[in-house]
């Protein structure tokens, strides 16, 4: 085999790995604060230490892993002014998408925001908190996708990992998934009534002002939040079970 092949092997099971911790790690699988056993990992993927050590470094880039000065490598716990720079980065933009919305949209979008409602509407009902913030995020993603901005909220959820990590939790509350919900059919009226400064009001409702729920869900996971000490240790069972599932 030769280095340059060997290289790209390297590569390619160093971007699993990081596909792999990074899904598992913003989609709650993993607890916020859980030291990260690079042996036992390895063991686990059946890969060598090397791609999981790339992944890593690419992952505390992210702001999703951090290196204890004990040179452990832990899940980042969830930053409280990282998620709200990250909640204020999106709705600024999605400010602007929803001005040129206003001015382009047919009725094939308003029927498209209308499928979603519906199936964010099932989700919810089956207490599917993964299934609703991926139709949250489809709701969405139809104004920057007739707006011709796929890229802008592409680079968004790319960057928002502490935010999402914080909206999984917060969804995990039965009245915090029907008021995201409402919200939601609120914003479609809006639209309608192309009413863009209440539009505004909304969606910094919507995704801004969330300040009662970080208070919540402080209180009701203290060691999930960055300024707690103390971490889990790993033990192998960790990668098969899902973290989410358990609250």
């Amino acid at each position: 085999m030769t280095s340059q092949k060997k290289s790209k092997e390297a590569q390619t099971a160093g971007e699993n790995v990081y596909q792999y911790l990074h899904t598992n790690i913003i989609q709650l699988q993993i607890k916020p604060g859980q030291t990260i056993n690079i042996n036992e990992l390895s063991d686990f993927l059946k890969v060598s230490r090397s791609p999981i050590r790339d992944a890593l470094v690419q992952l505390a880039r992210d702001g999703l892993v951090t290196t204890t000065p004990q040179k452990s490598t832990i899940v980042s716990k969830i930053n409280i002014p990282r998620a709200k720079d990250e909640r204020f980065m999106r709705a600024c933009v999605e400010e602007r998408i929803l001005e040129e919305f206003l001015k382009c949209y047919e009725q094939t979008h308003i029927d498209a925001l209308k499928d979603v409602l519906e199936q964010q509407k099932q989700r919810m009902e089956n207490k599917d908190i993964r299934g609703f913030l991926r139709t949250d995020d489809a709701f969405h993603s139809v104004f920057f996708q007739v707006t011709n901005h796929p890229f802008s909220l592409e680079n968004i959820l790319n960057m928002s990992s502490h935010y999402f990590r914080m909206r999984l939790l917060s969804l995990s509350a039965l009245d915090i998934c029907e008021q995201s919900y409402r919200q939601h059919q609120e914003i479609l009226q809006l639209v309608l009534a192309k009413d863009y400064a209440s539009i505004r009001e909304m969606i910094n409702r919507h995704i801004v002002d969330k300040k009662d729920e970080e208070i919540r869900m402080e209180r009701k996971f203290p060691d999930l939040f960055t300024g707690i000490e103390g971490a889990d240790y790993l033990k192998s069972k960790i990668w098969e079970d899902d973290f989410l599932m358990t609250i």
